[in-house]
């Protein structure tokens, strides 16, 4: 009789960062009715992986949870995978960190499961060639990767039902596939496919093994399927029909499996992840192209199946380059960990808890974006930054002692090649970017810890074309299918805020502008700008004894067909001690002409909300109504404006030597896509001072901005 070795294994995770109510969901709907149904069908054995922060949250509150994954180890039904404790991507940091999270999951299995595991869960399946190298160091023998790693290398889809090895510099480990087909069936097609697929690839010798190992949440958490995977029974069924077969369905755990059956042979995996990821870390227009591609091969029999062999996308390191952003948290993430490895031989408790802070803020989610929110859900950014700051605040403390010292460093932060500069104090640290307007990028308040500058760029993303089109159904689906394959919107009409930001929103950063600016014509980013000075390249000069950075530039500014030199500085000063810092700006008009304009100057800010009744804008000088953060406006007269939320019980204000006589306001609002559908979030909100001006031949001005932030 044919036979076939099964695999079933869940990989369950939820990020650092995510809120409590997610957590309980996630168990309630997902977790815990799955472990009902498995436990009652003793003939299937399975593998389980969850991450740290699903592990810590069972121990403090729901620790039953962990003593029936115990027993299923215990009566060998389950298997426990291990992993980078917080689900960092291997790729994304360094391997001293890799190997130090994967012996922290080995540490918690080995206390809590009785069980060193000898695998490991490979965030994303996102794969690089020389992983095998560390995760061997790290103890860990066997891997599970989407068969597109396997396709991609050389393989036909006759050769992916079993493991093969793979070696970095003489480390070899063993890789499994995990079958597209069975992950696309399970749970969202009749129970009949996945039996006919796995009867179909039963062999004579029963060494052929089918792998399908899956995101944990897609049995409970993902749209619909609460209610087809346990109210409709497709897992009880499911499990049955494992139990009815099991003269040739052999439900085994990867060790076992690897126990019986040799290596199909050595194999060297391409750079790669599962082939959506790599559509979506190509930019817009390069992911269009390759959708077309795939449609018009897909078009000739011949040639589809060949498609996921030799036409693919980009690897997960481009999403470095395609968003900023993330570029800033990994780079950040580096920083810190560079820092903690310089203090590792301290003999000092901050050093451990420095070094967990490092670990959390290497949780991947929130530094990328496809269908799951990611890097846009702000909350989510939010705890890496925090977790960041707290971790370099502790090491602060080591290196410093006292809190009376400013520091300060020209260095290439986000390897671009170009140098910025960050300068900071015990109670702050402000990043400045000289190659894009001398802006400010970063502001850590390190009290909280907090980065005030956690804003999000509007720009495109080729999901927003189902918007346009109209194509995106409003509301909640039918059932029955992937959250690949889910088009629709949480509310109407987000088309309206389809708006792409004309470069990155950040601080400081310098505008002319005609009088009849609008704040609706800078919430578009269609404003009429008058010089070159927005996006262009700066001089930097820092002096770490005085606390200063200048940023200065020759640039021209435009009347009617004319245009006129001009001299921009800015001086930022920062104290110590201070949780506040002066900008003083000097502009210098070299004109023949009188030129009469706006100068502003632009800040962004997050505060997380722009709805919320305790998110509001608020002035000494005026009563602002408590309008809220994501509301558009102009106040006219203002010495001061401040950001408040009163939920975090913190304050950002900025006080103006002069008078602005305009100070526009705007909320920003992406778009973006989520399991559940395409959504608004909030990304910030952008307040910019303006100052009515007469420039002059030979003319200067100064003003002089003071930005605080405090606890309130």
């Amino acid at each position: 009789m044919k036979t076939i070795n099964f695999i079933l294994g869940c990989h369950s995770h939820q990020p650092v960062g995510n809120f409590e109510q997610v957590f309980e969901m996630a168990y309630e709907q997902a977790y815990r009715p799955f472990m009902d149904v498995l436990e009652r069908y003793p003939a299937v054995k399975m593998t389980q992986h969850f991450t740290g922060p699903l592990l810590d949250w069972f121990k403090a509150h729901k620790p039953e949870f962990l003593e029936r994954l115990r027993a299923g180890v215990d009566s060998g039904r389950i298997e426990m995978m291990g992993g980078g404790y917080f689900e960092p991507l291997l790729c994304a940091i360094p391997d001293r960190d890799a190997i130090a999270q994967i012996a922290m999951m080995a540490d918690f299995a080995e206390r809590e499961f009785g069980h060193v595991p000898k695998g490991m869960w490979l965030a994303e399946r996102v794969w690089e060639p020389h992983m095998p190298s560390t995760m061997r160091r790290a103890g860990i023998e066997y891997t599970a990767l989407d068969d597109t790693h396997f396709l991609t290398a050389g393989l036909t889809t006759e050769k992916l039902f079993g493991y093969y090895v793979t070696e970095d510099q003489g480390f070899s480990l063993k890789v499994f596939p995990i079958l597209a087909r069975l992950r696309y069936l399970v749970p969202f097609h009749p129970l009949h496919e996945t039996i006919e697929y796995l009867r179909q690839h039963a062999t004579e010798d029963g060494l052929a093994c089918a792998v399908l190992h899956d995101d944990g949440e897609k049995f409970g958490v993902w749209p619909e399927t609460h209610h087809s995977v346990y109210e409709e029974r497709w897992l009880e069924q499911f499990f049955q029909a494992l139990t009815d077969n099991a003269g040739w369905i052999r439900c085994v755990t990867y060790s076992e499996y690897m126990a019986k059956a040799p290596a199909l042979g050595r194999i060297y995996l391409p750079t790669a992840s599962y082939h959506e990821m790599m559509e979506w870390a190509l930019p817009p227009e390069m992911q269009r192209r390759l959708t077309h591609l795939n449609e018009k091969v897909g078009q000739d029999p011949s040639l589809a199946p060949l498609r996921t062999s030799f036409i693919r996308g980009s690897f997960w390191r481009n999403f470095l380059a395609k968003y900023p952003e993330a570029n800033n948290m990994q780079k950040k993430m580096l920083r810190v960990s560079a820092k903690l490895d310089r203090l590792r031989k301290k003999r000092d408790p901050r050093v451990r808890e420095a070094a967990r802070l490092l670990f959390e803020g290497q949780c991947n989610c929130a530094y990328w974006h496809g269908v799951f929110g990611g890097l846009y859900l702000n909350h989510l950014r939010t705890a890496l930054y925090e977790k960041l700051i707290a971790a370099e605040t502790a090491m602060d403390g080591i290196v410093h002692g006292k809190d009376d010292w400013v520091g300060g460093l020209e260095v290439d932060f986000d390897a671009d090649g170009n140098d910025e500069a960050i300068l900071e104090n015990a109670h702050q640290a402000l990043y400045f970017q000289p190659a894009d307007g001398g802006t400010l990028f970063e502001w850590d308040y390190k009290d909280h810890p907090f980065n005030l500058l956690n804003t999000l760029t509007r720009r495109e993303e080729v999901y927003h074309d189902l918007l346009r089109q109209g194509c995106v159904q409003v509301g909640e689906g039918e059932g029955g299918q992937s959250i690949h394959e889910i088009v629709r919107a949480k509310e109407a009409g987000l088309e309206n805020l389809l708006v792409y930001d004309p470069y990155r929103r950040v601080s400081l950063r310098d505008h002319f502008l005609p009088e009849t600016t609008s704040p609706h014509d800078l919430w578009s980013g269609r404003q009429q700008e008058l010089s070159d000075f927005p996006t262009g390249v700066y001089d930097l000069k820092l002096d770490t004894k005085k606390g200063t950075v200048t940023l200065s530039r020759d640039g021209m500014i435009r009347q009617g067909e004319a245009s006129f030199p001009a001299t921009v500085r800015k001086t930022v000063t920062l104290r110590p001690r201070a949780t506040h810092f002066e900008i003083r700006y000097d502009v210098a008009f070299h004109g023949s002409e009188q030129v009469t304009c706006l100068f502003g100057v632009e800040f962004a800010v997050n505060l997380l909300s722009g709805a919320s009744f305790d998110r509001y804008y608020r002035s000494d000088d005026t009563d602002l109504h408590c309008a809220r953060l994501g509301e558009m406006g102009c106040d006219e007269g203002l010495s001061h404006i401040a950001l408040r939320d009163d939920w975090q019980h913190l304050e950002c204000g900025f006080r103006f030597s002069a008078p602005a006589e305009r100070v526009y306001r705007f909320g920003l609002e992406t778009v973006s896509q989520s399991e559940g559908g395409q959504e608004r979030v909030y990304q910030g909100s952008v307040v910019v001072p303006c100052w009515e001006v007469e420039l002059t031949p030979g003319q200067s001005f100064t003003r002089t901005i003071m930005a605080e932030v405090a606890g309130v």
